[in-house]
């Protein structure tokens, strides 16, 4: 098996990915010879490719920058887990990790990049890195990786604004639809609720109860909505994991989105119970029981 890289690799412990710079390809375009591959070449391959090639530590590979290239020959060193990454989901193209002068290398391009990927240890202020590298070379852009995912998830904005929407649409519905309910239920009980003022209990007296029911009858369908979505959540991961083979997680209820859920639904539920409780108070007792 011949993997052409012609794209990228990564610094063997992760901390570092590169790629070779296209103002040094004409200095590598002279012809190549075996000599000139690195000894020993060690690579690391990401386990969904090595599990559909059933590929494993001290399997051997041939490696090409390009297509067609003179391949050098590859010893697999390790097999790591890829970062779960949306914009690389449907990409068939393998991860492959060299050490970065084993890339430099076998591209025949040295001291040549495109871009780098630098990772800091704990407690470094990126901005101050930032500041001592700008001045490094003519040209070169240092970005944060909040900027780079920023950039990079535009797509993903506009979808989370498109379910957002959809959202409060849903929201809306199910609150007219809990009124209507809350104004059916509350209206059964005109007759109970117009003799217990007329024994004496007040207005004051009965709207709490019937508040109170409303908040605890939305509590228990808020929480039985969170319950629906943490199943049909898991569903959702374990088929879509299934099928693209990643550790991504596609749904996650969050602590935010729980107590974000059950606040619209405790005020949902108390609105609807209130404009029901309303309605229901200010009609006459006498009325209602000769009705």
């Amino acid at each position: 098996m011949t993997l052409a890289l012609g794209v990228a690799g990564v610094l063997w412990p992760g901390a570092l990915s590169a790629q070779p710079a296209d103002a040094a390809r004409g200095a590598g375009e002279a012809a190549r010879s075996p000599s000139s591959c690195p000894e020993p070449l060690w690579i690391a391959i990401e386990r969904p490719f090595a599990a559909r090639n059933g590929l494993g530590p001290g399997d051997r590979l041939d490696v090409s920058p390009e297509p067609g290239g003179l391949p050098c020959a590859a010893v697999v060193r390790a097999v790591f887990e890829p970062p779960p990454d949306p914009a690389r989901l449907t990409l068939e193209r393998p991860r492959v990790r060299f050490s970065f002068p084993d890339l430099a290398r076998l591209a025949a391009r040295p001291d040549a990049a495109d871009w780098l990927t630098i990772a800091l240890a704990r407690g470094t202020d990126p901005e101050a890195v930032a500041e001592r590298l700008r001045p490094s070379l003519p040209g070169l852009r240092v970005l944060r990786t909040a900027e780079v995912t920023e950039r990079a998830s535009t797509t993903f904005l506009v979808i989370r604004r498109f379910h957002g929407a959809i959202a409060w649409i849903t929201l809306v519905a199910g609150g007219v639809f809990l009124t209507c309910i809350m104004f059916l239920k509350v209206g059964e009980r005109r007759e109970a609720v117009s003799a217990l003022r007329l024994v004496g209990i007040s207005r004051r007296t009965l709207a709490r109860w019937i508040l109170l029911e409303a908040a605890l009858v939305a509590l228990l369908g808020g929480a039985l909505g969170l319950g629906v979505g943490a199943v049909a959540s898991a569903l959702v991961n374990r088929f879509y994991r299934a099928a693209y083979d990643t550790t991504l997680v596609f749904s996650l209820i969050t602590p935010g989105i729980l107590i974000q859920s059950l606040a619209l639904a405790l005020g949902m539920g108390i609105g609807a119970g209130a404009l029901a409780t309303y309605r229901l108070l200010a009609t006459d007792p006498l009325g209602e029981i000769g009705r």
